[in-house]
């Protein structure tokens, strides 16, 4: 079975999709698929967005088809270009697409439709309650006018978890939707790092305790609740230290930095810009504790693989995440500053909790969240595509 996925931009700086694109790729062709990955970037970002790529486990598997996008912005915004690419992928019998609102998604798709290929769409969280609500009106006049028919044209819609699996049914859409998860590879999490290598990277931690946020620096993410909340935790734990990695979308950050200056605590925070590879796998590792306090996601990678590489978690309802709560991995809180900042305290101060949150953790990514799992879950759809089941 020949499988070709497709996404707008494979920059690892776009966060979620980007990155799972790659390792969903290399797990399928790992059970003897013939896979393909069809994705563009810009001409700056091009040698990191190849690195990260080359990074994944097995990618050498993948026949890789990038593009680096047109410098004409009107022929980004009609992704001409992916038309032509995608013709010249040998003849899919799926097409897997990435995404939602990207332009080069409505291009495969329409070629889909016309080829008589089936596909499903991946939207990673993009028709979310929450998500829609973002520029509602702009995202409401594109789902009439044209995503509506990509999205009712895909023979299965692939959600995250049950909460956007509801989300994608209201829209009352007509198609059939299939839950696929993320996952991590063992070989990811099995890596081995050398003692204080993050803190040999960033020598401003020393040997504090320190809380590590790792995603992309958006409103979204919560990172003026992560400030509110750390202004209360560092006053309780003054040798503590707080760790805000990942790379900058919008100027939230810049709020962040604001309330952080205001109470005196700048020197109680490291910020490290996008961590990759060993950094990141180190970063887990000689944490205290990951913190992600997010209005919305729909099965976030960080959050998969701070589990699996063994750190105790606290992360909002509305990551969607309840396995953290019902395997006891972690502390699950409203969107209040104040909950976040009382889990993240008794993270500092109780190490057996945190140890046994860790071990949890560990464990529940290593038995349900492997990609290999996830690989055989999307095989059993593809099956039941090809063979005309709606």
């Amino acid at each position: 079975m020949r499988i070709c996925h497709v996404i707008g931009s494979i920059d690892p700086a776009n966060g979620g999709p980007s990155t799972v694109i790659g390792r969903i790729a290399s797990a399928q062709a790992g059970l003897g698929l013939d896979v393909h990955l069809l994705g563009a970037c810009s001409a700056a970002r091009e040698a990191v967005s190849r690195e990260a790529l080359a990074q994944v486990p097995g990618i050498e598997r993948v026949t890789l088809h990038l593009m680096t996008d047109p410098p004409s912005r009107m022929r980004r915004l009609l992704a001409s270009h992916f038309g032509p690419a995608f013709d010249a992928v040998p003849e899919p019998d799926i097409a897997h697409l990435h995404g939602v609102w990207d332009s080069p998604l409505l291009r495969v798709s329409a070629r889909c439709r016309a080829r008589k290929i089936p596909y499903l769409i991946r939207p990673a969280g993009m028709l979310d309650f929450w998500s829609l609500k973002q520029k509602a009106l702009k995202k409401k006049v594109s789902l009439a006018l044209f995503h509506r028919r990509m999205l009712r044209g895909a023979s299965v819609i692939h959600a995250l978890n049950p909460h956007e699996r509801d989300a994608i049914s209201a829209l009352r859409l007509g198609t059939r939707i299939e839950i696929i998860p993320n996952g991590v590879f063992l070989s990811d999490i099995e890596r081995v790092t050398e003692d204080g290598l993050f803190r040999g990277r960033f020598p401003a931690l020393g040997d504090a305790p320190f809380v590590l946020f790792l995603s992309r620096l958006h409103f979204k993410k919560g990172l003026d609740i992560l400030a509110e909340a750390w202004t209360r935790v560092a006053r309780e734990h003054p040798g503590a230290k707080l760790v805000v990695a990942g790379p900058r979308e919008d100027d939230s950050i810049d709020a962040f930095d604001r309330v952080i200056g205001d109470a005196g605590l700048t020197e109680t925070v490291v910020q490290t810009g996008p961590v990759y590879g060993a950094d990141k796998a180190a970063a887990y590792r000689e944490c205290a504790c990951f913190v992600l306090p997010s209005r919305q996601e729909g099965f976030s990678l960080a959050i998969t693989e701070a589990l699996g590489f063994g750190a105790a978690a606290v992360v909002t309802r509305d990551c969607h995440f309840p396995e953290i709560t019902e395997v006891g991995a972690g502390i699950e809180t409203a969107l209040d500053a104040g909950e976040v900042a009382s889990a993240v305290s008794r993270m500092l101060v109780d190490q057996a909790f945190r140890t046994s949150c860790g071990a949890a953790g560990s464990a529940l990514v290593r038995e349900r969240f492997t990609w290999p799992a996830v690989a055989r879950r999307t095989l059993e759809v593809y099956r039941s595509m090809a063979s005309g089941a709606r």
